[in-house]
């Protein structure tokens, strides 16, 4: 499903560290925990009490997450992904769009609650090596994402499928962060005016330091 992104990828995810940039415009602001309803009471008990809510320049609210406590991981790694420590198909958080916003295939998200769950972009021998970067979080429903378990990388296409409303699923793109880990978490943008935040995130196996785009879109 993710084959398209390849490419793009690739000039991506060797640009992206050399132009992200700090920037005053957006601001980064800890919230209580999660108490919305529309997610699941056994989702939300596997959150952290304390979330992060991303602030425009306009001073409108960007989006709000709130990450797992403990998200499931491994001690090996998956070819071409920057993150494979984290286990294919795992809940890592929940995230808040309070207005309407696209993905990293530039689909339209509507404003609203989302699951996230880490995925891998698929690979064969005709895409071997073109793109360094696999590593997604995929939008999926609340309503029908009610189980943090792990699931297999084909229902979490199914779901998120269903959070876009087309026939593909919706991705937001990660990548490794350009700031020192003592300066974590903050807020960066690049000249693809990609709005990134760089935090660390708590696996079963240690500590790991992402740049999730929470918004940002592919030029290709």
């Amino acid at each position: 499903m993710f084959r398209q992104l390849c490419l793009a990828l690739l000039l991506f995810t060797f640009t992206s560290a050399a132009l992200a940039k700090s920037t005053n415009e957006f601001k980064l602001e800890p919230i209580g925990a999660l108490t919305e309803t529309k997610v699941a009471e056994a989702v939300r008990a596997t959150l952290n009490d304390k979330g992060w809510r991303i602030i425009g320049k306009d001073g409108k609210v960007v989006c709000e997450l709130w990450f797992r406590k403990e998200i499931p991981s491994h001690d090996g790694s998956v070819d071409g992904a920057n993150f494979g420590k984290i286990n294919e198909g795992a809940f890592v958080g929940v995230i808040n769009f309070p207005n309407k916003t696209h993905d990293f295939r530039d689909q339209g998200v509507k404003a609203g609650w989302y699951t996230l769950r880490y995925g891998v972009s698929m690979q064969d021998g005709a895409h071997l090596g073109v793109s360094p970067s696999r590593d997604f979080f995929l939008l999926c429903p609340p309503d029908t994402d009610k189980d943090p378990k792990d699931l297999p990388l084909a229902e979490v296409i199914k779901l998120s499928r269903v959070a876009t409303g087309t026939g593909h699923p919706g991705p937001l793109a990660l990548n490794f962060p350009t700031s020192n880990e003592k300066d974590l978490p903050k807020v960066v943008t690049n000249e693809s005016e990609h709005i990134i935040l760089e935090i660390k995130l708590k696996l079963k196996t240690g500590e790991l330091a992402i740049g999730f785009i929470v918004v940002g879109k592919t030029s290709e």
